[in-house]
């Protein structure tokens, strides 16, 4: 009697392996799933560690360089200009209001009768003073009641004395008002100058009131920056 095994071409091993390969088939698609899911998730993370970095690099600013300390420069001294020497004006003084002026040095007065000496060897002294009457010859001169006096000088130097600086003045009453000059009668200018050893003389006339003699001053201006000659005293009427 024959014995039959089962053919392995039946229906039933068939659906046995088609079973198989679907559980195979369904394992390897879900590893492949979890492959793929863990792959995304390193990827992930990865990509925001990247992002952190950048941002970090971005928004973090780095540290300036430090610096060792060192020694401050020297300060450059400026050049100095040296001032201009200063030049004298020559027209100091021109066109200064009088008031802005410092009035010249007088001397203590003298009377009328004695000498004075305006520098070291040159010696003045007053003589003749009369009464006149003043004749007008010049422009602004005024006819009038007037003294006439002599002006000598006396050089006791060894040199020769000019006398073109020298200028008379006379001034009269309590106010000591300025009298006016004239030439006539007699008025003779000094000269040039007086050798050494030598006198030379001057004659002078001014207006003076008649009631106005009581106190008179002849000033004599010898020359610049030397203290003027005053002499003082009562004039004939």
């Amino acid at each position: 009697m024959a014995v039959h095994h089962p053919s392995d071409t039946g229906p039933e091993t068939a659906g046995q392996r088609r079973r198989l390969w679907w559980i195979a088939g369904a394992g390897l698609l879900a590893l492949l799933v979890v492959i793929m899911l863990v792959a995304n998730g390193l990827a992930s993370q990865r990509a925001d560690s990247a992002d952190v970095t950048a941002t970090r690099s971005v928004t973090t600013p780095s540290p300036a360089p430090s610096r060792s300390p060192g020694p401050s420069p020297s300060p450059v001294p400026a050049e100095t200009t040296p001032p201009a020497p200063s030049v004298p004006d020559p027209n100091a003084g021109v066109g200064v209001p009088s008031s802005e002026v410092a009035p010249p040095q007088v001397q203590e007065p003298v009377p009328l009768t004695d000498p004075a000496v305006a520098v070291p060897g040159v010696v003045f002294s007053i003589s003749e003073l009369e009464a006149v009457e003043g004749v007008a010859r010049g422009p602004g001169e005024i006819a009038g009641p007037s003294l006439r006096f002599a002006v000598s000088v006396r050089n006791d130097t060894a040199a020769t004395v000019s006398l073109t600086s020298t200028v008379v003045n006379f001034f009269f009453g309590a106010a000591q008002s300025p009298a006016t000059e004239l030439a006539a009668p007699g008025g003779v200018p000094f000269p040039d100058a007086v050798a050494a050893g030598q006198a030379a003389q001057g004659v002078f006339v001014f207006t003076v009131p008649a009631d106005a003699r009581d106190e008179v001053q002849i000033a004599v201006d010898y020359s610049a920056g030397v203290p003027i000659v005053l002499f003082e005293g009562a004039a004939p009427h």
